[in-house]
């Protein structure tokens, strides 16, 4: 990645996971005070606060910034080695550039260059470049620099990037120099990297204004900030919750890919796209696979942007958003925005059932664990945690699947976790492995009641997994863990190295009006509002 950049300092060591606290980005935030008991004036314990990092954009990110520098039509970061994910997050601080990315970063770099190239007027026009082709340059890096590493280049990366020009134009032309500028750019670690470094001697320190401009951006838009954002950050307008949360509502009224992405990483239903089945069980499948991702998107996004935006709708509307071969699956009437009473919210459509099954038939554990991992935030350790090996019934066409899997109930060593992912799991049973209803299964009836007993808000007997999601719609547990969920999706980070802020957030937001508990938009909000977002501890 550093081929180009090395030769002009351009920061690869930050590539490295070294960060240079120098590069922060504009005037300094400053430190930032804690009461006598190490708290902070929103009550955040100042040891809760996430470390100060930088982090790499992810590919859905950088075909933004990309998009937003240069005008490109090109999406490389569609094609870009998967997103290293955590929780099933692609916004990740541990993200970093490996080989293979390097050499497609490089690629993309080379190709969005040459689109500059060819359209040098709107980029960098220079009246007579041959005459005043430096300067013009100098002009251009200023600019185009400050715009791809979302804050103004120092004089040391000034040189440097006009040495890249120089070496690009060096017995060629002014174009050719450019392009070459362009290239280094997008593959420095100025651009492919945020910064979360602040400024000042600690221990707790402020996000720079320019920090601030760009993580709130990235966070609610998945680009780079505009230029009201960056114009209240330099005014100090950022540095208050007041003035954070104005400008978050300013952009989240007009988000949308950030925040389907979001609730569709959050459940998982974003590897749909992915998702296969074996064509002699499922011959429909591959053509409806496509219909239930739009289903998904659409549901998502009229929910957040149209609707209530909550929780509790994303669970539990009796409506979906579908197109006409998904319709005739679902027996709905029409397409678009249908009423679908038998098929409540997002875990009982076609993309959810989909990926938690497997290839030739249903598999109420991956639904049990998904539910109870995602929804409800339940530790749900894997087998291999526990050191044990799961054999998987045999298959026997005289058994429902739910006859079938209900041996792990049986077993002393699996029964205490199947107490609770099977209530969830045998929910769905009404399901097939590609979301289709069903009423049989091995030539008997399909049985989906179950009694969820786990000390829940919720518990209780239930008689399939449209009253379950219903109930789950209803219950402030839920809603908890819809905070922690997009605690993870927001920071970065979740496990035990961020649990401690995680706890920290739900604490805060529980301090927030009942009323919003549950709202994407306004768990979004007090995550900007609260110091968790501002402030960054130091090692």
């Amino acid at each position: 990645m550093c081929s180009l950049t090395a030769l002009s300092s351009l920061g690869c060591q930050a590539s490295a996971g070294a960060p240079d606290r120098s590069k922060g980005g504009g005037a300094s935030g400053g430190t930032t005070a804690v009461d006598p008991d190490g708290n902070l004036p929103d009550g955040t314990p100042a040891t809760a606060l996430l470390p100060a990092r930088i982090r790499r954009l992810t590919n859905a990110e950088y075909d933004a910034s990309v998009r937003a520098l240069t005008s490109t039509a090109l999406t490389p970061g569609r094609t870009f080695a998967p997103d290293l994910r955590q929780d099933g997050y692609t916004l990740n601080e541990a993200q970093r550039v490996d080989p293979l990315l390097a050499k497609q970063l490089a690629s993309a770099a080379e190709a969005i260059a040459a689109e500059v190239k060819q359209n040098l007027d709107a980029h960098a026009p220079c009246a007579d470049a041959a005459a005043g082709g430096e300067a013009c340059a100098q002009a251009f890096i200023d600019s185009f620099g400050a715009r791809a590493y979302r804050r103004p280049l120092d004089q040391a990366e000034r040189d440097a990037l006009l040495a890249v020009y120089q070496a690009g134009a060096e017995g060629a032309a002014y174009a050719d120099g450019i392009e070459l500028v362009v290239s280094a750019v997008l593959q420095s670690a100025g651009f492919l990297y945020l910064t979360e470094l602040g400024e000042g001697p600690g221990p707790v320190v402020t996000l720079t204004p320019h920090e601030l401009a760009s993580s709130l951006s990235y966070l609610l838009t998945e680009g780079p900030p505009d230029a009201e954002l960056l114009d209240v950050a330099l005014a100090g307008g950022l540095a208050t919750p007041e003035g954070r949360e104005q400008q978050a509502r300013r952009l989240l009224a007009g988000a949308r890919a950030r925040g389907v992405r979001m609730v569709r990483e959050w459940l998982g239903v974003d590897r749909i796209e992915v998702t296969a089945k074996d064509s002699n069980v499922y011959p429909e499948f591959e053509a409806l696979r496509p219909s239930m991702l739009q289903e998904t998107d659409a549901f998502i996004n009229e929910v957040v942007s149209a609707s209530t935006g909550t929780v509790g709708e994303l669970l539990g509307a009796d409506w979906s958003v579908v197109d006409a071969p998904l319709a005739t699956m679902y027996g709905a009437t029409g397409a678009g925005r249908v009423s679908l009473s038998g098929r409540r919210g997002i875990l009982n459509q076609g993309a959810f059932l989909s990926v938690y099954a497997h290839a030739t038939e249903t598999a109420p554990v991956l639904r049990g664990v998904a539910v109870a991992r995602r929804v409800i935030c339940e530790d749900i350790l894997s087998p291999t945690d526990l050191d044990i090996n799961v054999v998987p019934p045999v298959p026997d066409p005289s058994k429902t699947t739910r006859e079938r899997f209900s041996v792990h109930s049986t077993d002393n060593v699996c029964a205490g976790c199947h107490s609770a992912i099977d209530a969830f799991g045998f929910a769905f049973e009404h399901f097939d492995g590609m979301g289709k209803y069903r009423d049989l299964d091995s030539g008997k009836p399909v049985d989906s009641s179950v009694t969820v007993a786990i000390g829940a808000d919720f518990d209780g007997t239930y008689a399939d997994s449209n009253e379950l999601a219903l109930a789950l719609s209803q219950s402030p547990r839920v809603r908890t863990c819809f905070a922690r969920q997009m605690f993870r999706a927001s920071a970065g980070t979740s496990g035990p190295a961020g649990r401690a802020s995680e706890d920290a957030f739900v604490e805060f937001w529980a301090t927030q009006p009942a009323a919003e508990q549950g709202s994407f938009a306004e768990t979004l909000v007090a995550y900007v509002k609260s110091s968790l977002f501002a402030q960054r501890r130091l090692p």
